[in-house]
């Protein structure tokens, strides 16, 4: 009894050292770029699309990039805009533009009176007259596009910025 116990744990022991030593041949994931069909092999690496990404980015004087903790685009009889918040109203963005539901692609000019308005902890940043956005896609609800905005108020002189896929809100 003692042996057989002994050839069975040793033939699980085996068993289990062959399933793990075997590498999965190829990509058989039918999502990534690269799945072969007929081979179903790639040299055991999947490659994905890459995905897009959603939500509002922004640069301070040309720096490194931030990033939103949310955007969204509303409208209203006043306009159209955009929102993005980092760190609640630490960092606030209130983009707008004339015409209600204006979120066809293209050139947007920002409105002289409220039209780029940036929140950076107790500093507040105005734009200069005559600055556009450009809506580049509009998807459903959704729609993306970038600024580049010459602001007053303080030590930030330019924020550019990219938005893609904010929903409306």
């Amino acid at each position: 009894m003692k042996n057989s116990k002994k050839s069975f744990f040793t033939i699980l022991l085996g068993m289990g050292l062959l399933v793990v030593s075997c590498k999965k041949e190829g990509c058989t994931d039918s999502s990534a770029s690269n799945y072969n069909e007929d081979a179903k092999k790639d040299n055991g690496s999947c490659t994905y699309p890459p995905v897009a990404q959603t939500g509002f980015t922004w640069k301070e004087n040309g720096g490194s990039e931030m990033v939103a903790d949310s955007a969204f685009w509303t409208t209203g009889a006043w306009g159209t805009g955009i929102r993005a918040y980092k760190g609640g109203m630490a960092n606030f963005f209130e983009i707008n533009w004339q015409g209600a539901d204006n979120n066809s692609v293209g050139i947007k000019t920002l409105d002289s009176a409220y039209g780029f308005t940036f929140l950076k902890n107790s500093d507040s940043y105005t734009g200069t007259s005559g600055q556009t956005l450009e809506i580049t896609a509009v998807s459903g609800n959704s729609i993306s596009g970038n600024f580049s905005a010459p602001v007053t108020g303080g030590t930030i002189t330019t924020v550019t910025g990219t938005f893609t896929s904010i929903n409306k809100h």
